[in-house]
């Protein structure tokens, strides 16, 4: 068994924990939502599984076999715009809003066992699956998404899951939890009841969570200030802010679960995994994809030196492209 002590590292790391602000916010005194996620959004529409409401981005044509997109945390399914444009309108492509997320439903009672659970996720990226009669995969996965992503691939070895997965992709992700460097806004989130927020967080520490975890080179770019507000218009919307802090318990989930995850990252072996990872990246730290590789020496992995915590955005192109690369696999 492998020991995950993540009570000792949060403890390490509280003191440097800042307490987050809270102030209910107007929507005219929000940036304006930039087109490229109007957009986005404009795409997508809303189901309802398991009694959820749910939403769901999906592109290409309406056959069994889809690449399916599980996004991270604090992000959304917009994190994989790019991506979804490099792949093309000749392969379909699906990818949602988590609960909690983007513009999925975000309720405010009850507590984070009831509402957000990595086994819900999966739950919910299961039942999609069947709503949209996918039979045949490839998964991509990134940050908190890994992890759930880990559990699609773990039920899928015990056949329970709706669909074949024929290749899996995993981005950046701390499931090796024993290894995490978690952000201030994480170590106090941890340190509050899994339960929503009273009221609104102040847009400006809505995107400071996002600050600090891209690439040098990505802080560099034009577009940097909008990709932020796209991010936070993500968790803004609907109240979304009162809950992000509530769903950071997923850490703790994964060191209840980390056995059962960590032992599927490290022996899947029911179709070929690739692992593309940002060395940069300063939470989900490199030094966790080369223990990957060295416990999985047959894994492909790629690790980007120009790039953080967010290579669906930073580079999409070369995801899209790793994803092209793999249509082929059976």
């Amino acid at each position: 068994m492998i020991r995950c002590d993540l009570d000792a590292i949060l403890k390490k790391r509280r003191f440097a924990a800042q307490t987050w602000r809270i102030k209910s916010l107007a929507e005219k005194t929000l940036p304006p939502v930039p087109d490229r996620l109007t957009r986005w959004r404009a795409e997508g529409e809303t189901v309802e599984l398991m009694g959820k409401q749910i939403w769901y981005h999906e592109q290409g044509p309406k056959t069994d076999d889809a690449v399916l997109i599980v996004h991270g945390y604090p992000g959304s399914s917009w994190d994989f715009y790019g991506v979804v444009e490099r792949i093309g309108p000749d392969t379909r492509t699906v990818v949602m809003d988590m609960r909690g997320f983007g513009l999925s439903e975000k309720p405010l009672k009850g507590n984070y066992q009831e509402n957000f659970t990595l086994q819900l996720q999966a739950d919910l990226y299961d039942a999609l699956a069947s709503h949209l009669g996918l039979k045949t995969v490839i998964l991509v996965a990134h940050d908190m998404g890994q992890t759930v992503g880990l559990e699609l691939m773990a039920r899928f070895e015990e056949s329970r899951t709706p669909f074949r997965i024929r290749h899996a992709i995993l981005l950046d992700g701390s499931t090796l939890i024993d290894m995490i460097q978690p952000t201030p806004f994480q170590v106090e989130a941890l340190n509050k009841p899994a339960v929503a927020l009273p009221e609104e967080m102040k847009w400006s520490d809505i995107q400071g969570m996002f600050e600090g975890s891209f690439s040098k080179e990505s802080e560099a770019r034009p577009d940097y200030q909008e990709i932020l507000t796209c991010m936070s218009h993500q968790v803004h919307h609907n109240q979304g802010s009162r809950v992000i802090g509530q769903i950071v318990h997923y850490l703790k989930e994964r060191k209840e679960s980390f056995n059962r995850w960590s032992r599927t990252l490290f022996t899947f072996s029911h179709a070929p995994l690739t692992v593309i990872w940002g060395e940069q990246d300063p939470v989900a730290v490199i030094a966790m994809a080369d223990r990957i590789k060295k416990e999985r020496p047959v894994t492909d992995l790629y690790k980007y030196p120009d790039c953080a915590h967010w290579p669906s955005i930073e580079y999409p192109d070369r995801i899209g492209d790793a994803i092209i690369a793999r249509l082929g696999s059976v």
